[in-house]
């Protein structure tokens, strides 16, 4: 069994395949069709999900750490204990997140295929720095591509 949040839901799963892919549990088997297949082979981005883990600091404190990677590589047996957060968690109330309004105001999409990985990237360095700076952003978006 394993067990995971889905952005703040808990998740029990029994029985999938172990070669199944987060990308693939989240677009069939629980109808989250935003993160999206690009290459199938983890260099553009275009898969991009958070997943948040619990750590320890040196001195002892607890936080959970939040890290972007590629859906498409990636096996939901992997997810056990951690919580996995896709585009379509990041709205809150009806709200865009504010990575997502930046990316609205800026026109920061084209096409808007690759667009979900970018705003997952930035999300996964905005929940771990107090303030990102453009090298942050610029390392943080180093794994993704647009294609147009």
């Amino acid at each position: 069994m394993i067990q995971f949040l889905l952005n703040q839901e808990l998740r029990s799963e029994h029985a999938l395949d172990p070669n199944l892919t987060v990308l693939n549990y989240l677009r069939e088997h629980v109808g989250k069709p935003g993160t999206k297949e690009g290459c199938a082979s983890g260099d553009c981005g275009a898969c991009t999900v958070v997943v948040g883990e619990l750590q320890t600091d040196d001195d002892g404190r607890e936080h959970i750490r939040y890290r972007s990677l590629n859906s498409c590589l990636t096996f939901v047996s992997s997810l056990h204990g951690k919580q996995l957060i896709s585009v379509e968690d990041l709205k809150h109330k009806g709200e865009l997140h504010s990575v997502q309004k930046a990316m609205v105001e800026c026109h920061g999409s084209q096409c808007g295929f690759c667009t979900p990985g970018f705003v997952m990237s930035l999300f996964a360095l905005q929940k771990n720095s107090d303030q990102p700076d453009t090298h942050k952003a610029h390392e943080a978006l180093a794994g993704n591509l647009c294609r147009c």
